[in-house]
């Protein structure tokens, strides 16, 4: 099994409209100016980072907007100006919502069960309903287009449809799901964390809580997954309340290693004892759980370095023989071979993926250093990227990913045309540094010229990657 990663690109239309629900980071720089280029541009670097460390790397294009039909159901009629000058004086949200570019977000998209982990052996994907937030909603019907377009030619693939649009069954995607596994990938267990659940009086008192236990139970059934390899964990309303508004912002794991905030969890130690001890008996090896507490890395400055949501790899994984992809040679067409000696090819080394904010946060830096340091865990390395317009709307390195684990030959069946290579690297940054806005403000909506812009700079960049 190989884990492969799927970003989104950063539409034209992106900019701060403090939509997100519980999101302190796009509460607090709504209607600030934005740049959308800037935001494309270290996006794609960081996938490009990804892709020179050898992982699969492939890309979600951006939808097109705006999504004048949300103005149309909210009962705004006449032509488009008029709907949006309506909309911009009665119900400016509304303006930001149909203009929203949060489908960069990709680890919101939808939720993965392996071929290897599910009962009837298909590949499934759950698109995600996103109904916590009403400039979301519609992304559903993109991204389960978009999967199909990519898997389509996937043997054993199944797309599903999204949840039902109730709130009971509020659905955040893989932000909220973890799969923990063996080295090879074939032995996994599956973690669902929710912030709310009908049968239990726990609830955050600042924000509401997006995604729901009934909603995670119909996404494990959905993937085939079995009762024993499925856990259902309940984020902690403290949490919740200090901006955490997805599981991804308090905990991270990959293959072997779970990491997350002694305040991630609601009394979840017998929960977690629990996995511990079927992770020996299901994968044959230990779980490397590290639990940071709150004097290592206070909730607050959790949530503003967004070390949680850093992406944790395995560089070699994929180098050497048998079909796989040598590592350094994806390294050097990528212009990252430089800082690849350090990793060498050990497989049990896992590299850091962390947003530019851990190193100016000491208690985040210190306890990256400590984590490397440490011979008692395979995290052997870090990467900072800068990734500053995604953080100033909430979303750091795994937000902006969805993770794919695929055996080789379903792999080889993916899309090749949304794969992350020089050529289509070239492409993209070609197309955004040509077409996408330097600087961008809601209220510029009103203007038809940057609306066309906006049309064709994502005309444009469908063109440059599948021609």
């Amino acid at each position: 099994m190989l884990e492969a990663n799927i970003d989104a690109i950063v539409g034209p239309s992106h900019h701060f409209g403090g939509l997100g629900v519980g999101n302190v980071a796009s509460q607090s720089h709504a209607s600030t100016p934005s740049s959308p280029k800037k935001a494309a541009l270290e996006g794609l670097h960081k996938a490009e980072i990804v892709a020179g460390l050898g992982v699969p790397q492939f890309l979600f294009l951006p939808p097109m907007r705006p999504r004048l039909d949300l103005l149309s159901r909210l009962g705004f009629v006449g032509s488009e100006q008029e709907q949006l000058e309506q909309a911009a004086e009665r119900m400016p949200r509304a303006v930001s919502a149909c203009f929203s570019s949060a489908f960069m977000w990709a680890a919101n998209s939808s939720t993965v069960s392996p071929s290897s982990d599910s009962s009837d052996g298909q590949l499934h994907f759950t698109p995600a309903n996103l109904i916590s937030s009403w400039h979301r909603a519609f992304e559903a019907e993109e991204r389960q287009r978009d999967l199909q377009e990519i898997f389509g030619n996937v043997d054993r693939a199944n797309v599903h449809q999204a949840l039902p649009n109730i709130a009971p069954l509020r659905d955040e995607g893989a932000a909220n799901h973890m799969r923990l596994c063996d080295a090879s990938g074939e032995k996994a267990l599956h973690v669902f964390v929710h912030g709310e659940a009908e049968a239990s009086d726990v609830r955050p008192g600042r924000f509401l809580a997006r995604h729901t236990m009934e909603c995670s139970q119909g996404l494990a059934q959905l993937g085939r997954l079995q009762t024993e390899q499925t856990f259902f964990l309940h984020q902690h309303p403290q949490a919740i309340s200090a901006g955490v508004f997805h599981n991804d912002v308090i905990a991270t794991s990959h293959q072997n290693v779970l990491i997350h905030h002694e305040l991630a969890f609601w009394e979840a130690e017998s929960e977690l004892e629990r996995l511990e001890q079927c992770f020996v008996s299901y994968a044959g090896q230990p779980l490397c759980r590290i639990e940071v507490s709150q004097a290592v890395l206070p909730m607050e400055e959790a949530v503003a370095s967004y070390f949680f949501n850093s992406q944790l790899l395995s560089p070699s994984q994929f180098a050497g023989s048998g079909g796989r992809q040598d590592l350094r040679q994806v390294a050097g067409a990528v212009g990252a071979a430089e800082s690849l000696d350090d990793f060498g090819y050990d497989a049990s080394a896992m590299v850091l993926v962390c947003p530019g904010q851990c190193q100016e946060i000491d208690s985040a830096r210190q306890l990256i250093e400590r984590l490397i340091a440490d011979p008692g865990n395979p995290i052997s390395a870090v990467h900072y990227v800068s990734l500053a317009e995604s953080m100033a709307n909430g979303g750091g390195p795994a937000c902006l990913r969805l993770r794919v684990s695929l055996r080789e030959e379903e792999l080889a069946q993916v899309d090749s045309r949304f794969r992350v290579t020089p050529d289509s690297l070239a492409k993209l940054r070609s197309a955004i540094e040509r077409d996408y806005p330097d600087r961008l403000v809601a209220s510029d909506f009103l203007n038809a010229d940057c609306r066309q812009h906006i049309r064709r700079a994502t005309d444009r960049l469908r063109s440059a990657l599948l021609g």
